[in-house]
């Protein structure tokens, strides 16, 4: 492998997974296809598989030892979509790291976008599925969950959490993901908001899922708006002790959003761009 696995590619994707063994081989080949028709393009794939119970661990493994360009982290046991995402982000190597879905429901034809917004002054780069391919009651609960997430932390984001996303490496090695709930746009948002990195969002394919179970259950609705809605006021309280701190901080008054790599001062406002194609 040498000097060149060791240079950062410019970019790095992970997909998350769990028990994903009817999709995830068709999943990270589609990205390798599409990414290496990216003239010019270095980039890796990692799969974190949280504590998968079927084959996905295993499927992951032999794909990469085919391709020295795949990777794979295993978690012992399922922790969740959180720290999944969160160690998407830590270990996913890249000077722009994307975290996907690993069903199957996204391209990797649409990463040139993200690579032009983050090279456009973006730091963090949420995927907009403007044309849904779900089931009815996820449509439900998504464009609810995007309703509160206006009303409590003030998004200004269609689709916050959508299954995919692209950060500049300074801010994935920076954010941290604190709460273990799956609807983790929420925080994200939260954290540049308080961090003061920019925003914005791109319209991206999706696609329906083709085998496998979401980790949604429709009876479970009720319960999870209810704390779903805990959640985003404990985000805005967080935001709210940031930005009081701030204006009594005469240091913490500096606004230094342009600063590359993720470095900003706590607190200030993410610029939000609206999403484009």
């Amino acid at each position: 492998m040498g000097a060149e696995a060791s240079r950062t590619p410019r970019l790095g994707v992970a997909f998350l997974a769990y028990n994903e063994e009817e999709l995830i081989a068709k999943t990270v080949w589609e990205a390798v296809s599409s990414l290496s028709a990216v003239p010019g393009l270095d980039w890796r794939v990692l799969v974190v598989n949280d504590g998968s119970r079927d084959r996905t661990g295993e499927i992951a493994e032999g794909m990469a030892s085919r391709d020295q360009r795949i990777s794979v982290v295993h978690h012992e046991g399922n922790k969740g979509y959180a720290v999944a995402t969160e160690t998407a982000l830590r270990n996913t190597p890249g000077e722009v790291v994307m975290v996907v879905d690993g069903d199957g429901q996204h391209t990797m034809a649409d990463a040139p976008m993200f690579l032009e917004a983050i090279e456009g002054g973006a730091d963090v780069v949420f995927g907009w599925k403007k044309q849904r391919h779900d089931p009815f009651v996820r449509l439900v609960l998504s464009k609810g969950l995007n309703a509160l997430s206006r009303w409590i932390l003030g998004s200004p984001l269609h689709d916050i959490n959508g299954g995919c996303r692209a950060f500049r490496r300074g801010v994935a090695q920076k954010i941290e993901i604190r709460h273990r709930i799956n609807f983790v746009g929420d925080e994200i948002f939260a954290r540049c908001r308080i961090a003061g990195w920019k925003v914005t969002e791109v319209v991206v394919r999706h696609f329906p899922r083709e085998a496998g179970q979401s980790i949604h259950r429709p009876w479970k609705m009720a319960g999870t708006i209810a704390r779903v809605i805990r959640y985003l006021f404990e985000l805005r309280e967080e935001i709210q002790r940031a930005e009081r701190w701030k204006r009594l901080s005469p240091r913490a008054a500096v606004n230094r959003t342009g600063a590359k790599d993720g470095e900003a001062g706590p607190g200030s406002r993410p610029r939000v761009e609206r999403g484009s194609k």
